[in-house]
């Protein structure tokens, strides 16, 4: 049962799980970043439990790092929607979104039409 191929631990014949020196600094402070410790991680079922906790609180912080780089921009609603996966929000907010950037074109385009009869 030992994985050859696998750089960051070795299965023995009884499916435990040991760390290789890669295995350990490439995921000891991952896993301490979410209150897992490495040493803990005794069997594969445990080494795939941890990653998915981690990579799903991974995937949390980026989508919340992103949402709040996108305060106040007028995509922000249909990037919600987005990362909700609620259909009905993703197309309402595509909408108001269309709206919008009609609304800017319209705006821009009034603009210069102003600037141009006072000249």
């Amino acid at each position: 049962m030992q994985e050859q191929d696998e750089p960051f631990y070795r299965l023995d014949a009884d499916g435990r799980l040991s760390w290789t020196a890669e295995g350990l600094r490439t995921y000891r402070k991952r896993l301490a970043r979410f209150g897992i410790r490495i040493e803990a991680i005794k069997t594969f079922e445990d080494y795939r439990t941890a990653m998915q906790l981690s990579a799903r609180v991974l995937v949390e912080d980026t989508l919340e790092q992103l949402a709040e780089r996108a305060r106040g921009k007028p995509w922000r609603e249909l990037l919600v929607a987005v990362f909700i996966g609620d259909a009905e929000a993703i197309a309402k907010a595509r909408r108001r979104f269309e709206t919008r950037q009609k609304l800017r074109v319209v705006g821009s385009r009034h603009a210069g039409s102003i600037a141009g009869d006072s000249v």
